[in-house]
């Protein structure tokens, strides 16, 4: 079935339920030549951070550091009393294909994107979004996922 959606109002088949969304502009965090969009709001009574950024760094490395930044954020999470709902992360990486002609026979070259585009989201109850926003700037602030 369709989903239809208007005013933070969603209907499902036969039911339909509303979100409290207020989200604000996304600020810009710089660390070394990264620059970090995060967005800071409220949905029903859960805070959440979203994050999107990219790295040229090896994906497996990348993931063993955000696996760890995680875990800084949800020990900082209960450490202030909230209650973590979800912290998640998605990593894209893109193939990009080449396809050329210099003189009569069209050639096709083919490589992985160096580029890997994170996007991330940390949800937590009973703490302040501005105190979670807060915390992951921190723990961005700290993390060797951006050092050069």
């Amino acid at each position: 079935m369709n989903e239809i959606s208007h005013e933070g109002t969603h209907v499902h088949d036969y039911h339909s339920h509303s979100h409290d969304h207020h989200e604000h502009a996304p600020i810009s965090l710089h660390k070394n030549n990264t620059i970090i969009a995060l967005n800071a709001y409220e949905q029903d009574d859960a805070s959440v951070i979203s994050l999107e950024w990219k790295s040229c760094k090896d994906a497996r490395q990348t993931e063993v550091l955000l696996k760890q930044l995680f875990k800084n954020i949800a020990r900082d999470i209960t450490e202030q009393n909230g209650i973590i709902g979800h912290i998640k992360a998605s990593m894209e990486r893109n193939e990009v294909i080449i396809i050329s002609l210099t003189n009569t026979e069209a050639m096709k070259k083919e490589a992985l994107s160096p580029n890997i585009q994170i996007h991330a989201a940390v949800i937590a109850l009973c703490i302040d979004k501005n105190t979670l926003a807060q915390i992951v700037e921190s723990a961005l602030a700290s993390s060797p996922l951006f050092s050069i």
